[in-house]
């Protein structure tokens, strides 16, 4: 073969870069015209592949564009591999989606495929930024973004006028997965202290709906096993008593979430339905209370007498009622209970169980409520002084010396003219001898001096026409002061006091409505008891 003139050869290389001159030459054994002619075919080759990656970017961009306006996911991508300049890259990265998303191959520079054309136009060419719009389906994604943006803002207005999903009420469980979340419940309050009749508060709490505190679990509550044979045999055989204390928290559950209002009452009358039944009929044992959790901060009866629950005062009161005698370990239903009874004759021959005053032992001698809730019933004035609301089985007043007085039984004895207005009493004291007033009569003039909250207790003994008296029984009617008193009678140092009832309490719960006490549940317990002359 010939040898190539060097003249030519420089004549058709003369344009070339130096870097693509030498690979030119190193080809192989051909003629400078054949190597040159084989580099110009790649630089068509390579010119071909850009325009058909341009092409496939659009078609990208277009798909994303449309899953954006349809609200789809953009991360992940479906993978394309694209063999693209790093300059074309960036502006696409800036355009349309983050380089990660699309998960994109650039090629290093002196790479086969970012080779320039030999020919130095087409070099300059590759280097040109296109002119016009850059994709020109831009006008589309435009459009189909405010679509988007039109879509979103219909959303957030009926988000906001549209209430959340209402929450489904809790499971009844007895797993330990249950006992693990009590726990933690429990450990939240651990710094209240236990209610204590004792309290010596001397004024009434300015928030009465802060005023129910739950306890730290008991040890007999916590010590209870779950792997106990007793508790499997409940798993096993469930009592209705269990059963109805499920029912109780499915019935709190369902009220706390309720927002019609007639729906709303009507589960607040079961409600007093559920509790009432558990303090006068439901027999249990600790076992069944360990089992059913109604003890439990989360979802047992403290969910209704806690300060940010939305059920009514007396049904507050009455859960926490409930709430302490079970707390207490008394779990004996009966209205007499610790009290042993004579039959016949009237109930000045009852007194106490000493053993039941061992196990549960109370004090009298405190100001304020302690543990005792508005409305709490008793069917005798005995069990008043049982339950530590009162002092004397029989007398009406109830102190200390130098102390003053602690409660009062409003029971209109004969010879008395005391005169009943609900938030205000004109009340007598005791008949002295000798212009010497009793010592009952002066534990009143030094609550006058010292200003302490007394406890009112109504009677049912009182006359008839009195509006505030209770149907059967004793009722705690809320804490009253000593305003003033006059001497009506000199010989016998006859006083008389006025008192006004504290301020912030709830009303009496004397009328004719579900907040009544005592309870039909009460009323009807204390009539079987006395057709059976159990006392």
């Amino acid at each position: 073969m010939a040898n190539p003139d060097p003249q030519e050869e420089v004549k058709l290389t003369s344009g070339l870069p130096g870097e693509l001159l030498r690979r030119a030459r190193e080809t192989a054994a051909l003629t400078p015209s054949d190597a040159l002619a084989r580099t110009l075919q790649r630089a068509k080759e390579k010119e071909n592949n850009e325009a058909a990656k341009r092409a496939a970017m659009q078609v990208l961009a277009r798909r994303l564009g449309e899953a954006r306006v349809n609200g789809e996911s953009l991360s992940p991508v479906k993978k394309e591999q694209f063999m693209v300049e790093e300059e074309q890259v960036h502006v696409f990265q800036s355009e349309v989606v983050n380089a990660s998303d699309l998960d994109m191959q650039v090629d290093s520079p002196g790479s086969d495929v970012s080779r320039h054309s030999l020919q130095p136009e087409a070099v300059e060419k590759s280097k040109e930024v296109p002119r016009g719009p850059r994709y020109p389906h831009n006008k589309e994604m435009r459009a189909g973004k405010q679509e988007h943006r039109s879509k979103r803002a219909r959303l957030r207005e009926k988000r906001a006028t549209t209430p959340p999903p209402l929450p489904l009420p809790p499971v009844a469980e007895s797993s330990s997965a249950g006992a693990n979340r009590e726990a933690v419940a429990a450990d939240r309050i651990t710094n209240i202290p236990p209610p204590s009749s004792s309290s010596s508060s001397l004024f009434v709490p300015e928030n009465q709906s802060d005023k129910y505190k739950a306890r730290p679990l008991p040890e007999w509550y916590t010590t209870i096993n779950e792997s106990a044979l007793r508790m499997k045999e409940l798993s096993k055989r469930r009592p209705q008593s269990l059963t109805s204390l499920e029912a109780l928290k499915e019935c709190i559950a369902r009220s706390e979430i309720e927002r019609n209002s007639s729906q709303l009452k009507q589960l607040h009358e079961d409600l007093r339905d559920y509790v009432h039944k558990a303090e006068i009929t439901l027999q249990v044992d600790k076992y069944i209370i360990k089992k059913s959790r109604i003890l439990s901060p989360d979802t047992g009866l403290p969910k209704i007498f806690n300060s940010n629950s939305r059920f009514l005062a007396d049904l507050k009161a009455d859960a926490y009622q409930l709430y302490n005698r079970w707390c207490n370990e008394d779990f004996e239903q009966n209205i007499l209970r610790g009290i042993v009874t004579v039959k016949g004759g009237d109930r000045t021959n009852d007194r106490l169980d000493q053993a039941y005053k061992a196990k549960h032992p109370t004090t009298p001698r405190f100001y304020g409520e302690g543990d005792l809730v508005l409305g709490q019933w008793w069917p005798t004035q005995l069990c008043t002084v049982r339950d530590g609301a009162h002092g004397s089985p029989q007398g009406g007043i109830s102190g200390e010396k130098d102390k003053g007085a602690y409660s009062i039984v409003l029971s209109g004895g004969s010879g008395y003219h005391d005169k009943d207005d609900g938030d205000t009493i004109e009340y007598s004291g005791t008949e002295g001898k000798n212009f010497t007033p009793t010592e009952n009569t002066l534990h009143l003039v030094k609550s006058l001096e010292l200003g302490n909250p007394i406890r009112v207790i109504r009677s049912a003994q009182l006359v008839k026409t009195n509006k505030y008296r209770p149907e059967l029984g004793l009722r705690y009617d809320g804490l009253y002061t000593v305003k003033g008193y006059v001497i009506v009678d000199r010989e016998t140092a006859m006083h008389q006091f006025r008192l006004e009832r504290c301020k912030g309490q709830e009303k009496i719960r004397c009328e004719d409505n579900a907040a009544r006490r005592p309870t039909i549940f009460e009323v009807k317990e204390h009539e079987r008891l006395w057709k059976a002359k159990s006392w």
